[in-house]
């Protein structure tokens, strides 16, 4: 009788974790799963890339991210009207 109790305990107790609200930050099954990184998109090519895998560059007082070299030296020489 008194396992069967436990077990009872044991599952009401694991439903009501299951019910909990999740806390920021937090993902399916209560463990903590943050966003690695913002996506951003290439004023060049388009392409979305993680922020912190981008090349930075800093221009006029605006920040712009690039996905490659390529890109970065693209942008440049349209600027200069190359």
């Amino acid at each position: 009788m008194l396992i069967l109790a436990g077990y009872v305990g044991y599952r009401t107790l694991r439903s009501w974790n299951r019910k909990r609200p999740l806390q920021r930050g937090e993902g399916a099954g209560g463990s903590d799963r943050r966003v690695d990184d913002i996506m951003v998109q290439d004023p060049v090519c388009k392409v979305y890339f993680p922020k912190k895998e981008g090349i930075r560059m800093h221009t006029d007082d605006k920040e712009y991210f690039f996905c490659s070299p390529a890109c970065r030296d693209a942008f440049l020489k349209d600027r200069q009207g190359v």
